[in-house]
């Protein structure tokens, strides 16, 4: 494993997270009721301790994963290993409200804090690792999330701090009322969902693919050392695109560049990331362990400048 580091943490980060959004699923009771569902203690055990010894350490969840549940798991598991929480970065995210009588989005310093509080007993730890505002807040007081954020912080709840789906001037105004930095974006990224690299291309240009639609949220990032955390690595808008016959010419060119790096397409999807020097973090969100250690392939080889073109332009994008 390759670790980085992070802006305000002494700490190395590895280069790759778990998600666990997947370890708990949505299901229909018998009374048409919606009910979350999630794997058992052993196998979340496993997962976690399988990515600790290949060297993840950061362990990505969000209170909102279950309505708690994801959690909850994480927290047994911690429970039943105490040991295992000083290897570990864990790091959740609040913000999404959604609940039979509320949906909606909550940074206020109140739910901040009530909504850490919860996740720390749910969790079984005294201290998160990293904290993210998990959506933007249209009602968002960046002075109120400074406050919260440094008490969290003086009362040694949270270390570090970030966002997630946040643009580059919601992040900067954050910044500028919050004492410690704000070290994290978590976003959407993959060679199909690659808006923020799109746009940089097609600069200048009529093309559909010339919008920005993120103010330049990757070169913003860049510039103040905020470390994307890309999830939905092998997402595109059809769904999965690996061997997904939407995405043909992807595939083709996955499967010649598997047999020349001896890989298989998860690698591929994730060595794709890792070679933006903007030092992104990938977040493999599998439940499954080999196919965590089949995504891991990745940091035994380097895609070319080329391989990584062609990857991009056969997910359908032009370069002008």
């Amino acid at each position: 494993m390759k670790y980085v580091t992070v802006k305000g943490s002494d700490r190395q980060f590895s280069q790759i997270s778990l998600g666990t959004m997947r370890i708990v699923r949505k299901e229909i009771d018998e009374n048409g009721n919606k009910v979350y569902v999630g794997k058992s203690v052993e196998e979340v055990e496993n997962l976690i301790k399988c990515a600790l010894d290949l060297g993840i350490n950061l362990i990505d969840t969000a209170d909102i994963y279950g309505h708690g549940l994801a959690e909850e798991l994480i927290g047994e598991v911690i429970k039943k290993n105490p040991a295992i929480r000083e290897k570990m970065i864990l790091q959740t995210k609040c913000a999404v409200v959604s609940t039979d009588e509320e949906k909606n989005y909550n940074v206020s310093k109140e739910y901040i804090l009530a909504s850490v509080n919860a996740s720390l007993k749910r969790l079984n730890t005294d201290y998160l690792d990293v904290l993210l505002l998990h959506k933007p807040d249209p009602l968002y007081d960046p002075a109120e999330i400074g406050e919260a954020f440094e008490q969290l912080y003086e009362e040694g709840k949270v270390h570090n701090f970030g966002v997630s789906n946040f643009t580059s001037l919601q992040a900067a105004v954050i910044q500028k009322h919050c004492k410690r930095p704000i070290a994290f974006n978590q976003l959407q990224f993959s060679i199909v969902h690659s808006l923020m690299i799109d746009s940089e291309v097609n600069v200048n240009t009529r093309s559909e693919y010339a919008v920005n639609y993120d103010m330049g949220l990757l070169d913003y990032c860049r510039l103040n050392d905020i470390r994307i955390e890309a999830y939905s690595v092998v997402q595109g808008d059809k769904g999965v695109f690996i061997d997904n016959p939407g995405y043909e010419k992807l595939n083709q060119v996955m499967d010649d560049l598997c047999i020349k790096y001896h890989t298989n397409k998860n690698a591929l999807a994730v060595a794709w990331l890792l070679k933006h020097p903007a030092g992104i973090i990938p977040t493999i969100g599998t439940t499954n362990p080999e196919h965590l250690k089949d995504s891991l392939d990745a940091l035994n080889f380097t895609l070319t400048r080329q391989d990584w073109f062609d990857l991009y332009l056969a997910s359908g994008k032009p370069l002008p």
